[in-house]
């Protein structure tokens, strides 16, 4: 008997909170009753207080239903009328979300209907509310709605009075146009365009924003025509500035090519070029075709591609054919007529006008063909090139100019071989490519363009051979090896350096192999040293294990030269095996202090390393050396090594753990890359016989009183890396995550809050431990230890984590209220923490769209008027506050605030739910709580 009552009792409590209370009720149905507008008006005023005063939760549609025969009643007193205004000025956010079609006829379809009549008090009232309409329905993502409408209203106005029209204008120009994104779904009316070009009001000065709203071609046409003939401008812009407005909102439009023509010929005035060319700009760079400019802007196109705006200028005269084109070659032709001076100023746009000449050579082949058989230079053979005409390139290696022959070497070695660094040998990587293509086209020229190239092997120039022999070790040309095996006994050093200067020859292990027998066995020192080098500038390939065996015994040779040059080749060369590192480590003993750094740098690239090998570089580097370059190259070296030594690991965890070394060695090996796999499990390995407190302490906490001690902390982990930060970085974080996490399961000696830090350190939780943190987790929560971790690794879980605590401690009540509290104060911390100016703190995840329907389950398990323990705890950790801030469309589509909304009954659950109430109806006051 006594459960029967408990369950009437409950449901007489539910359907009291149902209804309005007494005082609301009564109001509300006078309110209905009421037959004038002058009847209404102190029922109106009692309704405003009362939603000011948090009363009427719950009831929007149905106050909006009630009051809209006055709304829209034509009789209404201004008086009523503002009264109303200010009453759907607060339930409007709710009344959008809870009735949008209410919210649609309210106010826009109804004052639409208004706008139609001819009382010019209905339309001016009719425009207000259009106006309060535009704020509601863009404040809840609904002014599609309202845009959809507008345009039939525009056309409307085109024929109103002044005043009247001017409040059109108002409502564009204050509202819809403060947003950048917002445009018409249609055309702006031909009729309303018109009035605007009347228009000297003064809102004039946003005609470009209005026009703006008009995204449609007809939009961009109407905006090109007044950039082209405006209306007078407002009184406090130029004229210039007037047309500038315009033209900067065709910015981010596509333009036909008729209307890019009109824009630039608008270059013929001065006060026009920057924003012109800041359109030409924005095209070139969304990659559209620019328009080829009237004949008559290319004397000024030439003028201007040496001044400012070059850029834009040397674009549209590439885009003007061949009589732009022309003027580009002339240009170029006066850029390079001091080319080689030793001091010259150059012009501005260098590059871009040898550039888009270049693209562009085709359209004056001719003309380029006349100007190089009239006076030739070398530059105009790689535009010969680039126009097809290798004809004339291969008959400009027959030619006496060395220069000419040069050129025409490295061309067609490009044409053959492209991707050899074309980037640093042309100044733009497609140069090659387009060579390359263009060559290709002409399948009959390949047999004679390498063969050219072997007969310019015997040129007297260097430079021309150098050309040569590149393309043709690159295609892996027999006739080349003979050649660079000559070129290494020149008479002359200097010669043999300026041959060097950026070739990087292309070499297979036979050629190489030889090269490195003429530097062990030849007679002179010049040619052997000079073969080194030779490999040591070479394209990496596999040739370098076969001749690693064969350079490792000169780092004795007796000459001092020839052991610079190999202790060189391995410090760019990685040796390889264990026999080379022990030669090196010998060489960096040496006499000679270029072969002890040279050595110790290539001891920092060595892969051979073993236990004695690390022993004994600790020990030279106790040693010392009175060169401080030797030194930084042996810890280099060191640190090097120990990353790739397994059997080294004591050595590495003491730098790490017991500081031995200075800091610099630390900070370099935190700046470094990651030790081998090998090395990292032995790390771990020596790790785990490790308290935890050696190598992961947790740092300080915030607090004002701990103030300094947290500065000291992180100024001494920025200059000399804490143990863990260092373990990061030498082991790979898919081997550290998992033994991290582990050891913070396996070690109950650590406190709750240190294991759950330990866990928070790591990237990502691997799936098959995800259960064991989580319940470490909640073992935290329930004892409220962990601090701040607690909500941290929550928040791997994200919103679907917090579902889980809810159903897991649901029917433990006061341990889901500790549980939140703990959470939510952990939360204001980092709140606090962030008001300082120091890093915030994490916070609770926050549910999605996807999550509604759990929480309406959820809240709908509570039994109102029983003061639940659960209904506090639920709010703060549901994110009910947030839901009215991001979802409030999609929480109105549910029974969330009717849920809520029972809990106003009962004082002590209505301050639960208060504030979660309040932003859902975003009314501006919290619900008033008895």
């Amino acid at each position: 008997m006594g459960r029967w009552l408990s369950v009437l009792t409950l449901l007489l409590v539910t359907a009291a909170r149902a209804q309005p209370g007494p005082r609301d009720e009564q109001l509300l149905r006078a309110l209905e009753t009421a037959r004038t507008p002058a009847e209404a008006r102190p029922l109106l005023e009692r309704l405003g207080q009362a939603l000011k005063d948090g009363e009427l939760f719950g009831e929007e549609v149905r106050i909006a239903r009630l009051t809209r025969r006055f709304w829209e009643d034509p009789a209404a007193p201004p008086a009523v009328r503002f009264q109303l205004q200010e009453i759907y000025g607060m339930i409007a956010p709710a009344l959008a979300a809870m009735a949008p079609s209410l919210a649609e006829t309210l106010f826009v379809h109804g004052p639409l209907g208004w706008l139609q009549g001819k009382d010019p008090e209905r339309r001016r009232w009719a425009l207000d509310a259009l106006t309060l309409g535009w704020e509601i329905l863009y404040g809840q993502n609904l002014q599609e709605v309202f845009l959809q409408a507008l345009p039939a209203v525009l056309a409307s106005a085109a024929t109103w009075p002044e005043e009247e029209f001017e409040a059109v204008l108002s409502l564009l120009a204050d509202r819809i146009t403060l947003s950048t994104e917002t445009h018409l779904p249609d055309s702006l009316p031909p009729a309303f365009v018109e009035r605007l070009r009347g228009y000297r009001g003064p809102h004039g000065w946003k005609l470009p924003d209005i026009l703006a709203l008009d995204t449609t071609a007809a939009g961009t046409e109407q905006l090109l025509a007044f950039a082209l003939d405006p209306p007078p401008p407002p009184p406090s812009l130029a004229v210039q500035r007037w047309r500038e407005l315009f033209l900067e909102k065709l910015e981010r439009r596509r333009l036909t090519p008729e209307q890019k023509r009109q824009v630039v010929a608008l270059l013929a005035d001065p006060e026009l070029r920057h924003v012109v060319f800041r359109l030409v700009r924005a095209w070139w760079y969304r990659e559209e075709p620019l328009p080829p400019p009237p004949p008559e802007m290319l004397p000024l196109l030439e003028a201007w591609a040496v001044r400012e705006n070059c850029e834009e200028a040397v674009r549209l005269l590439a885009a003007a054919g061949p009589e732009g084109v022309k003027r580009l070659f002339r240009l170029v032709t006066e850029d390079r007529r001091d080319w080689n001076a030793p001091i010259r100023n150059p012009r501005p746009c260098e590059w871009d006008r040898w550039h888009a000449l270049f693209e562009q050579a085709g359209e004056i082949a001719e003309e380029i063909e006349a100007t190089y058989r009239a006076n030739p230079a070398p530059w105009h053979v790689r535009l010969l090139a680039r126009a097809g005409r290798w004809e004339l390139v291969l008959q400009s290696l027959q030619l006496p100019d060395a220069a000419l022959r040069r050129e025409a070497a490295f061309v067609l070695g490009l044409a053959l071989a492209p991707e050899e660094d074309e980037l640093a040998r042309t100044g733009d990587a497609g140069h090659g490519r387009m060579l390359a293509t263009s060559l290709a086209q002409r399948p009959d020229l390949l047999p004679r363009v390498q063969e050219a190239l072997r007969e310019t092997l015997k040129d007297e120039d260097l430079a021309v051979r150098r050309e040569a022999l590149r393309a043709l070790l690159w295609r892996g040309d027999e006739a080349a090896r003979p050649a660079l095996l000559a070129a290494l006994r020149m008479d002359e050093e200097n010669r043999f350096q300026a041959f060097l200067s950026g070739f990087r020859p292309k070499l297979t292990d036979s050629l190489a192999l030889a090269l490195a027998r003429i530097a062990r066995e030849d007679s002179s020192g010049p040619v052997r040293r000079r073969a080194i080098d030779l490999l040591t500038r070479a394209q990496p390939g596999s040739w370098s294990k076969v001749v690693e065996g064969e350079l490792r015994s000169l780092l004795g040779d007796p000459d001092p030269e020839v052991r610079r040059a190999v202790a060189g080749y391995f410090a760019a060369v990685p040796a390889q095996e264990v026999a080379t590192t022990a030669a090196l480590l010998e060489a960096t003993q040496d006499s000679s202090e270029y072969v002890r750094h040279f050595s110790a740098m290539a001891l920092g690239r060595a892969r051979g390393w073993t236990p004695e090998l690390v022993a004994r570089l600790e020990a030279r580097l106790e040693a010392g050396d009175p060169d401080d370059n030797v030194v930084r190259g042996l810890e280099g070296a060191y640190l090097y090594a120990l990353r790739r030594e397994p059997g080294s690991v004591d050595r590495l965890l003491a730098i790490v753990l017991d500081r031995k070394g200075p800091a610099r060695w630390r900070k370099a090996l935190a700046e470094g890359p990651p030790a081998d796999s090998i090395v990292a499990r032995a790390l771990l390995e020596r790790l785990a016989a490790r308290p935890v407190e050696d190598w992961a302490s947790m740092p300080p906490k915030f607090g004002l009183e701990a103030l300094q001690r947290m500065i000291e902390f992180f100024v001494r982990a920025e200059e000399d890396p804490p143990p863990l930060v260092l373990i990061g970085h030498l082991v790979p974080r898919e081997m550290l995550d998992l033994w991290l996490i582990r050891r913070a399961l396996e070690d109950p000696k650590l406190s709750l809050e240190h294991r759950l830090w330990l866990i928070h350190q790591t990237l990502e939780i691997p799936a098959d431990l995800r259960e064991d943190v989580w319940r470490l987790l909640m073992q935290a929560l329930r004892e409220e230890e962990g601090g701040e971790m607690t909500l941290a690794l929550l928040g791997r879980w994200g919103f679907a984590g917090v579902r889980r605590l809810v159903e897991e401690r649901w029917d433990e009540p006061e341990t889901l209220r500790r549980v939140a509290r703990h959470l939510l104060r952990q939360e204001e911390l980092g709140r606090r923490r962030a008001a300082t100016g120091s890093p915030g703190g994490p916070s609770l995840p926050r549910p999605s769209a996807e999550d509604l329907p759990w929480i309406e389950a959820t809240l709908a398990r509570l039994v109102p008027g029983t003061r639940d323990p659960r209904l506090e705890p639920l709010v703060g950790l549901l994110g009910l506050w947030e839901l009215g801030q991001y979802h409030k469309r999609a929480v109105f589509q549910t029974r969330i605030p009717q849920l809520l909304l029972r809990h106003l009954a009962d004082p002590v659950e209505c301050r639960a739910v208060a504030e979660a109430v309040g932003s859902l109806f975003s009314r501006g006051v919290v619900p008033r709580c008895r």
